[in-house]
């Protein structure tokens, strides 16, 4: 029990060296990131420019731009055989390193391919964001640290989700809103250390971004607010529009996982699938250019152009289904924007529909952009707190913060009645996880912090009348700061950090065990 005790100390004392490791996890991450998000937009700037330029009577040098995207298609397809931890937005992949489902094992070359294959993918046009791949290449970078210092899990796990937060803030220039989903939506639990860890990284990320960005927001906005407009019907209609969202963000991810079985289930060579989807891209980007690459370019059309409702909706229906097939071939991209964007969309028409009813104007209409932002995040993620404060530190409104949390509090409850799951769950549940995943170099045993929530199964349960997996022993419950020695007749409460000790070699799958246990279903 002394060895245990320990665990429990070293595991809730203060640690410089840990948050020096976590601002070098930030400062690397941020200047990955930067030159990731740089490359992005060069590309962007070079495929615009071609198709606005070349000549459609000209078949050769169609012909050409045609053989190029098959070949990026083919080179991004060879890194995804190559290393399959680097498929789709990565965040599923985070989810997994944390709970020990999956390791990097080629951490460095992953790394790389990640970068590489994120550029030429999004570059060629694939309706991919940036931000998930922005998150796994801080979650490399979090846990190449970890070798160099040789940390443990637990310190790993902290660097991990540090280097999350710094990559989210580095890609949107939002380091609060990185440091929100890194612990909303990744970690799922808070405390003081793990806060301290992922503010350090996500504002050191942020910092290294603006001196090569600038300090503006990332969507350029200008918002009056309407106070010619009654209040009351105001919150009526934030209510509405927010149950208007909630559905279409079943669509999104309903979309997107069947085109993924759509996808694998084709039986062809996965090469003819790839050339298929690539022939699309560069199809779109002579027709339909604004459904390709992440959607940037899009929002900021939307909030100073005016648009005609029918074609708002083929853009919509197009984006939808592009950004699924997209998704759907594993390629290095995330669904943060072309998630932003379709959001964007819905507001436009909902805005447009209203101005045409009720007179509300042109100012209002831009509302409804940023409140489909986060609604349409919030109904697809299921992590209101993070969508409402993404939006607000993107476009600078934080007038708009009563309508903001409004319609996403509306669009959580309805997904929930509907019986959403969110998006990352069930695309980590759908990842292929690493069998028998054992650290060959520590095979001790080790602490890990398990959070209990308001109304979970552990929720008002004594330690006793749970049956809990084989080796794991409750060495202490932490509630309110206060560390306490548990016996079986202890009562569990909402709010109380259970540290478990257990044999590193069952981690992975005790902890997602029991995380199911300890939040709420």
């Amino acid at each position: 029990m002394n060895d245990a005790k320990s665990m429990v100390e070293k595991l809730y004392k203060g640690n410089g060296k840990l948050y020096l490791a976590c601002l070098c996890v930030g400062l690397i991450t941020g200047a990955i990131v930067s030159c990731y998000r740089w490359g992005l937009g060069k590309i962007g700037i070079i495929r615009r420019e071609y198709f606005s330029e070349v000549n459609l009577n000209n078949p050769m040098a169609l012909l050409k731009a045609w053989a190029l995207f098959i070949g990026i298609g083919l080179i991004v397809n060879y890194l995804f055989k190559k290393f399959p931890k680097t498929s789709g937005s990565g965040i599923p992949q985070v989810k997994g390193l944390i709970l020990g489902r999956i390791d990097y094992k080629n951490w460095f070359f992953e790394l790389i391919s990640k970068f590489v294959a994120g550029v030429l993918g999004i570059g060629a046009g694939l309706s991919l964001g940036r931000e998930g791949p922005s998150v796994q290449l801080g979650s490399y970078v979090g846990y190449g640290v970890s070798k160099l210092f040789k940390k443990d899990t637990v310190e790993r796990n902290y660097l991990l989700t540090s280097g999350s937060s710094a990559g989210l803030s580095g890609a949107f220039g939002a380091p609060l809103a990185g440091v929100m989903f890194s612990i909303e939506e990744i970690h799922k639990y808070l405390s003081g250390k793990l806060l301290i860890c992922a503010f350090v990284s996500s504002i050191a990320a942020d910092f290294v971004g603006r001196r090569v960005f600038g300090v503006q927001t990332s969507f350029d906005i200008v918002i009056k607010y309407p106070l010619d407009i009654n209040p009351y019907f105001q919150f009526f209609l934030y209510i509405i529009f927010g149950v208007i969202i909630a559905f279409f963000g079943k669509l999104f991810t309903v979309s997107l996982v069947k085109f993924q079985d759509i996808f694998n289930g084709v039986k062809l060579p996965r090469e003819i699938k790839v050339c298929f989807v690539m022939t699309v891209s560069f199809i779109l980007c002579f027709v339909l250019p604004e459904v390709t690459g992440g959607g940037h370019d899009l929002v900021e059309s939307l909030i100073h152009q005016k648009a005609i409702i029918y074609t708002l909706i083929i853009i919509f229906i197009a984006k939808l289904f592009f950004t699924s097939i997209s998704y759907a071939t594993g390629f290095a991209g995330g669904i943060f924007l072309p998630m932003l964007v379709l959001g964007a969309i819905i507001g436009k028409i909902f805005g447009e529909c209203l101005d045409l009813f009720a007179a509300t104007g042109a100012d209002f209409t831009v509302h409804w952009i940023v409140l489909g932002m986060a609604a349409y995040f919030v109904a697809v993620v299921r992590a209101p707190i993070t969508g409402v404060i993404l939006i607000l530190e993107m476009t600078g409104s934080f007038h708009l913060l009563l309508a903001l949390t409004t319609v996403s509090v509306v669009s959580f409850y309805v997904t929930e009645l509907l019986g959403q799951q969110p998006v990352y769950d069930i695309l980590y549940d759908r990842m292929k996880k690493d069998d028998n995943l054992v650290d060959e170099e520590n095979q001790e045993k080790v602490t890990i912090e398990l959070p209990v929530m308001a109304e979970s199964l552990l929720d008002g349960k004594a330690i006793s009348e749970i049956i809990w997996p084989e080796e794991v022993l409750i060495i202490a419950i932490i509630r309110n700061g206060v560390e306490k020695i548990p016996k079986g007749r202890t009562v569990m409460m909402a709010g109380d950090i259970l540290v478990l000790l257990l044999p590193e070699k069952i981690v992975g799958e005790v902890k997602e065990s029991l995380m199911k246990h300890t939040s709420v279903e």
